[in-house]
């Protein structure tokens, strides 16, 4: 994504930014939502859940697909969360951030993005494997 204005304050660029629904974060929100159905309160990741370095790292992304949120007493699955786990919706494949700004699909910086977003399914995700470092190395 190549989409960037200046900061009339303090003449910084601000960058739009596309972030990816991806496997790791599924498998978190998966186990979010588990946990959430057994104990009925907010979730400690590091404490309730068995995520790995990056699914900890990127959790935080899950907000901007509107599938999570974060209160005082902890993590908590928003109700299309739950309703993706379930396979009852799809849910945009990509998202744009700007700032602290989540940007519609209609926003003017996906002009410039090389991937567009689509409505995906949980199944399209959850079994699909990512390459790891191995596999490059062999092709």
């Amino acid at each position: 994504m190549k989409y960037f204005n200046k900061c009339e304050c303090c003449g910084n660029l601000v960058r739009a930014y596309s972030h990816s629904l991806n496997s790791q974060l599924v498998y978190g929100l998966e186990q979010l939502v588990n946990f959430w159905r057994k104990n009925k309160r907010g979730c400690n990741l590091q404490a309730d859940l068995s995520l790995t370095k990056n699914q900890y790292n990127n959790f935080q992304k899950l907000q901007y697909f509107q599938l999570v949120e974060n209160k005082k007493d902890g993590w908590y699955p928003k109700g299309k969360g739950c309703a993706f786990i379930d396979g009852t919706i799809t849910v945009e494949s990509l998202v744009a951030t700007f700032g602290k700004e989540i940007l519609d699909s209609k926003h003017e910086s996906w002009q410039t993005a090389e991937k567009k977003p689509r409505m995906v399914h949980i199944s399209s995700i959850k079994n699909y494997n990512w390459k790891r470092r191995l596999d490059y190395l062999n092709e």
